[in-house]
C-alpha cells in the first residue's frame, strides 16, 4: 500500500513537472492575453492532489499543491506578488518551493523567493489562534513570466479536509484536483455551486488505487460585494469526506457517512466535560432564588452570562473543539463560544432546566448537516434550551443578544443539539419574523420659510433594538451625537440635529427611544402662491438601490436579519394655506418586500405613513429583476409632493 502511494504521487509529479518545464510559445500567450484583456494575470493551472492512506492504524492524508500564475501585464507587479500558505497544528507544511520564471529570449531565468517568513495567522477578533500563515513575494512579476508555487501538507485528521476551490481571484485556466484512495478505503464527494457542469468527473484505477480526477477549465472569478454572503454560496467546489475505511483486522470502521458518525466524533469532544459541577451549584441557586418559571430562571441565567463572562475566542488545533469546565470559565471571567456554552449549559441544568451543548454553523456557512455530514458544516457552539416543547438557542458570545431571539448570523440553520452520548436532535433555528425587529418613527414638522421645523420619536425593537443599544453602549458624547445625527436625520443633507434625549428602555428586551428637534433649511419649494413639500422625509431606496445584474450575476444579496419599518410624518398646514392636492396611496408585495405609502387628511394635518417591510435574509438572483422593477416604481413615487395653495 505504502509502495502504491508512492507510486501515485510520482505519477502526480511527472505530470506537474512537465506542466512546469513547457515554455509557454508567442502564440499561446498571446491568444490568453487576447482572451483575458482585462486582466494583468492569470492562474495557468491549480492543481492539488490528495492522498488518502492508512497510518499507524488510522485514517491519514498528504496533500500536493502547484500552481502557476501567468503574468499578462507589467502592472500584475505589485499587485500579485504577496502570497500566503496556511497551515495549523492538523495541517502541517511539509515541504514548499516558490520562484518566478522570468523570460529571457527564448529561455526563463529562474528567480527564487526569498524573505520567506512563518508567523501567526490569529485576526483581530481573536485571542490565540495556532493557524500560521508563511508569507513570501514572487520577484520581477513581468509581462509573460511565471509565477510557480507548490507545497505539500500532512493532514493528521482527515475528519477535518477542507474543501477544493476552483475559483480563485483571477481567471483559472486549468484547476485539478486528484484524489488518490486505496482500496480499503470508501469516499464520497459532492460538487457544490456547479450548476453548469463545468466540473468534469473521471474513476480511473491503478492497482489497488482509486483515482478521481476533477477538472474544471476557463474559471472566471466572481466579483465580490460587500453585501454578499461567503464563497461557498456561490463559488464551485468539491467536498471530499471518507465514509469508511478497513483497519488492520480487516474490520469496516465507519468514518464520516452521515450524522450519527459526525455526532460521535463531536460528542467525543464534551464526553467529559461538567462531569463535576457542585462548585457552581451555589451560583444557580443565587440565580434563581425564589424564581419559580422556567423562562424566568432561564433568562436571569443567560443574562448573567452575557453580564459577567467575556467573550474571547481561541483556536488551538483540536483543543479548540473542546469546550472547557465550566467552573474554570467561571473563575477565569472569560471564553471561547465553546466556554459560553460550557457555562450556559451548566448552570442551566443545575437549574433543573433541560439544556444542552449545540453545534451550528453560522450564516457563514452555506451547509446543512442533513446534506454534508461534516465538521466544515459548523463553527460555533451554543447552548439550546427546551421548555413545554419549544426550542430556545442561547448563544452567549452576544453580550446584547435578548433573551429568546437566536443571534442574528445562526436564523435559519441547522442545530445540532447533543442530548446523551447516543442521542441528537437537528432543528432548524428559526427566521425571527420582520415585526419582532422595528423601527417605528412619528415626527411632526411646521413650515419654517422655506424650510421645516420638527420633532421625531423613534423606537427601536429588536434586533433593531439591539443593534442601537449596542452602538450606544460603547459611544462616547461627541460619538453619541453623531450616530443620533445618523440615525434621525432625514430630508436632506442640510438636516440640523437641534436638542435629543435617549430613552433605553428596557436592559433585557434592549429597546430603545430617541427623541430629537430638528430643522431643515430650503426643503419646501414655493411656486407662485403654491407650496410643494415632499413628506417621504426619508427615502428607503434610491437609484443607488438598483442591482447591478450583469456584474452581480450568480451572487446572492445578504440581510442580518428582516425588519419593519413603519414613519408617521405629520404636516401641519398654516391657517393661511389650503390643502390641493395629496398624492394617491401606492403599495406593492413582491415576497421578498412590501412597500407601502398612505396619505390622509385629518383637520389642518396632512398625515403621510410610509411602511417597508424587508422579508429576506438571502435575496437570490433570480429575485433580482423583480427587485429591481419595483425599486423603481417606489423612486417614481417618491417624487409625489403634498401641494398646498395660499388662501387669497
Amino acid at each position: 500500500m505504502k509502495t502504491a502511494r508512492l507510486k501515485v504521487k510520482e505519477l502526480f509529479f511527472v505530470v506537474v513537472c512537465v506542466v512546469a518545464s513547457q515554455q509557454l510559445s508567442a502564440q499561446d500567450f498571446d491568444e490568453i492575453a487576447a482572451k483575458y484583456p482585462n486582466e494583468y494575470a492569470v492562474i495557468e493551472h491549480m492543481y492539488e492532489s490528495l492522498t488518502l492512506s492508512i497510518k499507524d492504524g488510522q485514517p491519514y492524508a498528504e496533500s500536493k499543491t502547484d500552481q502557476d500564475i501567468l503574468v499578462l501585464s507589467d502592472k500584475a507587479n505589485g499587485v500579485y506578488n504577496r502570497q500566503y500558505i496556511y497551515n495549523s497544528s492538523y495541517n502541517k507544511l511539509l515541504e514548499f518551493e516558490a520562484y518566478t520564471k522570468v523570460p529571457d529570449g527564448r529561455k526563463y531565468n529562474k528567480l527564487k523567493v526569498t524573505d520567506v517568513k512563518t508567523e501567526s495567522a490569529r485576526g483581530r477578533s481573536v485571542f490565540y489562534d495556532d493557524t500560521k500563515q508563511t508569507g513570501f513575494d514572487f520577484p520581477s512579476l513581468i509581462k509573460g513570466a511565471v509565477a510557480h508555487m507548490e507545497y505539500s501538507e500532512a493532514h493528521k485528521d482527515v475528519h477535518l479536509i477542507t474543501p477544493f476551490y476552483c475559483e480563485s481571484y483571477m481567471p483559472v485556466i486549468k484547476a485539478v484536483y486528484i484524489v488518490t484512495v486505496p482500496a480499503e478505503m470508501q469516499i464520497k464527494y459532492t460538487i457544490r455551486n456547479d450548476a453548469d457542469k463545468k466540473v468534469k468527473v473521471e474513476e480511473t484505477s491503478k492497482g489497488r488505487q482509486r483515482i478521481y480526477t476533477f477538472t474544471a477549465t476557463d474559471v472566471k472569478p466572481t466579483a465580490r460585494f460587500s453585501n454578499a454572503p461567503a464563497a461557498s454560496y456561490y463559488e464551485p467546489h468539491i467536498i471530499v469526506q471518507l465514509v469508511s475505511y478497513r483497519n488492520e483486522k480487516n474490520e469496516l470502521v465507519n468514518f464520516l457517512d452521515d450524522v450519527n458518525d459526525l455526532y460521535k466524533w463531536n460528542y467525543g469532544f464534551i464526553n467529559n466535560v461538567n462531569t463535576d459541577t457542585k462548585d457552581l451549584q451555589k451560583l444557580a441557586d443565587s440565580l434563581t432564588l425564589g424564581v419559580k418559571d422556567e423562562l424566568t430562571k432561564a433568562r436571569k441565567i443567560y443574562e448573567w452570562v452575557q453580564s459577567n463572562i467575556k467573550y474571547v475566542a481561541f483556536e488551538d488545533g483540536l483543543e479548540g473543539f473542546v469546550p472547557r469546565q465550566a467552573a474554570v470559565v467561571c473563575t477565569r471571567r472569560y471564553g471561547d463560544c465553546k466556554d459560553m456554552a460550557s457555562v450556559l449549559t451548566a448552570l442551566l441544568q443545575l437549574a433543573g432546566l433541560k439544556a444542552y451543548f449545540t453545534w451550528i454553523g453560522t450564516r457563514d456557512i452555506p451547509y446543512d448537516y442533513t446534506e454534508v455530514a461534516l465538521p466544515i458544516t459548523d463553527n460555533h457552539m451554543i447552548a439550546a434550551l427546551n421548555i413545554n416543547n419549544d426550542w430556545i438557542f442561547l448563544d452567549g458570545t452576544d453580550p446584547n443578544c435578548i433573551f429568546g431571539l437566536p443571534s442574528a448570523f445562526i436564523q435559519g440553520k441547522q442545530a445540532l443539539i447533543g442530548i446523551s452520548g447516543k442521542e441528537y436532535k437537528i432543528i432548524r433555528v428559526p427566521e425571527v419574523d420582520v415585526a419582532k425587529s422595528s423601527v417605528v418613527d412619528s415626527t411632526y414638522i411646521t413650515l419654517s420659510g422655506n424650510g421645516i421645523k420638527g420633532f421625531s420619536s423613534v423606537y427601536y425593537n429588536g434586533y433593531m433594538g439591539s443593534d442601537v443599544y449596542t452602538r450606544l453602549m460603547y459611544s462616547d458624547a461627541k460619538e453619541t451625537k453623531d450616530y443620533v445625527k445618523y440615525r434621525m436625520g432625514k430630508a436632506s443633507n442640510k438636516f440640523i440635529l437641534g436638542s435629543y434625549t435617549i430613552n433605553k428602555l428596557s436592559a433585557t428586551d434592549k429597546s430603545v427611544n430617541i427623541k430629537a428637534d430638528f430643522e431643515v433649511p430650503d426643503y419646501s419649494r414655493k411656486v407662485a402662491n403654491e407650496l410643494y413639500i415632499n413628506l417621504n422625509l426619508e427615502k428607503f431606496f434610491t437609484d443607488y438601490s438598483i442591482i447591478d445584474t450583469a456584474k452581480r450575476k450568480g451572487v446572492p444579496l445578504e440581510n442580518e436579519y428582516k425588519y419593519l419599518i413603519k414613519q408617521y410624518t405629520i404636516l401641519e398646514v398654516p391657517e393661511s394655506y389650503n390643502v390641493t392636492y395629496i398624492p394617491k396611496d401606492f403599495n406593492l408585495n413582491t415576497g421578498i418586500f412590501s412597500f407601502a405609502i398612505k396619505y390622509t387628511q385629518q383637520g389642518n394635518k396632512v398625515i403621510a405613513m410610509q411602511e417597508m417591510s424587508n422579508n429576506y435574509l438571502l435575496m437570490h438572483p433570480k429575485d433580482f429583476t423583480e427587485w429591481n422593477n419595483a425599486v423603481k416604481k417606489i423612486n417614481n413615487q417618491y417624487k409625489e409632493q403634498v401641494v398646498l395653495e395660499a388662501r387669497k
